[in-house]
């Protein structure tokens, strides 16, 4: 134990240090959406509920929209807070760039509390999922791109204190992704009305579904996207399985379509784009245009700036071509940064938390302000 205690103490040590360069800010928690729920008894539980934390430069929002962060599965949003390594995380880079931030616990998950009646209905990754996909996949070549992973501070595997660090931030999260997405969804929309101007959406991975339903749901209140490896490809997954899935393309809960979608298995008609599978790029779907049905559009995305961030050795780098492609096909404005194409190299799937995260956060953030200066001119 004590040279566990011996690390522990130093990693806080150095932790504690740097935070202190963090712009000082201010903290407030709350929780938007929700609603009482008999709990089988005759008496009440309030359920469905986000809680939302709100960081602000004390120095005063020198940006006019807003930043909210959605993280992905199995985690919550301590992963913007800081890194495995105790060194910052996303949060102090932007707020340090004049950022109000909300950061949030997805519905059912960490500080928003779980329905006990759920309790059956959540899963939980192992260690062994989280070094595979994550965090070493360099070791086990499930993709082409794998051995390319240089970026994850540490051995990455079970032991060593920095992986110890992240797999204990884990957590359960729900089975159903109709109801995460739903829930979420409804919470997420109360959160943009709440905010003093349309804000940016800043997803990762499962999460990074959610920025499409919200603003589906408030068109008005989304500013821009970015979505960091985001659930994907359309209609199915790969790789680790190709069992259908997201019925609506991008999602398993409905967005809205041009013209609209009653049926989605019979009106988004499908057409398979064969990809390479040597090279690892994974084929992809998209909707047919060779048939008699329209190529429907995404309609309350139209005008919402869209950045998909892909990194280089991520199991993504195999199809996150496809959501982009899928997103403009729908009239989506969306565009690709891939990370080695900017020569940003090593990356896994958790990228903001790995040894270069501020490299990335500085390219996302010129990617936002880049989209601020289209829609203002």
């Amino acid at each position: 134990m004590r040279p566990t205690l011996l690390f522990f103490l130093s990693l806080t040590g150095a932790a504690l240090a740097r935070a202190g360069t963090d712009t000082p800010h201010t903290r407030k928690y709350f929780y938007t959406g929700g609603q009482y729920v008999d709990d089988g008894t005759g008496n009440h539980i309030w359920t469905d509920q986000l809680y939302v934390e709100e960081l602000t430069p004390v120095g005063g929002v020198r940006k006019e929209h807003p930043l909210v962060f959605i993280h992905g599965n199995g985690q919550t949003g301590t992963n913007w807070l800081n890194k495995p390594d105790g060194s910052p995380g996303w949060a102090s880079f932007f707020f340090a760039e004049g950022y109000q931030l909300y950061i949030i616990d997805q519905t059912q998950r960490g500080r928003s509390p779980l329905t006990p009646a759920l309790t059956n209905a959540t899963s939980s990754f192992t260690a062994e999922v989280v070094q595979q996909h994550f965090t070493a996949p360099e070791r086990y070549l499930l993709w082409p791109q794998a051995e390319r992973h240089t970026q994850w501070p540490g051995s990455g595997v079970r032991g060593d204190p920095y992986f110890d660090a992240y797999y204990m931030s884990t957590v359960p999260s729900l089975n159903s992704a109709l109801a995460q997405q739903t829930t979420m969804q409804a919470a997420g929309a109360q959160l943009l009305d709440r905010l003093r101007a349309p804000a940016v959406l800043i997803g990762h991975s499962q999460g990074g579904a959610m920025p499409w339903l919200l603003a589906d749901a408030r068109p008005e209140r989304v500013r821009a996207i970015v979505a960091l490896e985001p659930q994907g490809p359309p209609f199915r997954e790969v790789i680790f399985t190709t069992v259908p899935a997201r019925a609506y393309g991008l999602t398993d809960a409905p967005l809205t379509y041009d013209p609209p979608v009653q049926d989605p298995a019979r009106d988004l008609v499908k057409e398979l784009i064969p990809g390479n599978a040597s090279a690892g790029v994974a084929d992809c779907i998209l909707q047919a245009t060779s048939s008699s049905s329209p190529v429907r559009r995404l309609k309350n995305l139209q005008r919402i700036p869209t950045v998909v961030v892909t990194s280089e050795a991520s199991y993504h780098a195999t199809y996150d071509w496809c959501t982009v492609r899928y997103l403009q096909q729908a009239g989506v404005p969306a565009e690709h940064l891939s990370l080695p194409d900017v020569g940003i190299h090593g990356n896994g799937h958790m990228m903001f938390m790995e040894k270069n995260s501020d490299v990335l956060a500085s390219k996302v953030n010129e990617s936002i302000g880049r989209h601020q200066e289209r829609l203002t001119s």
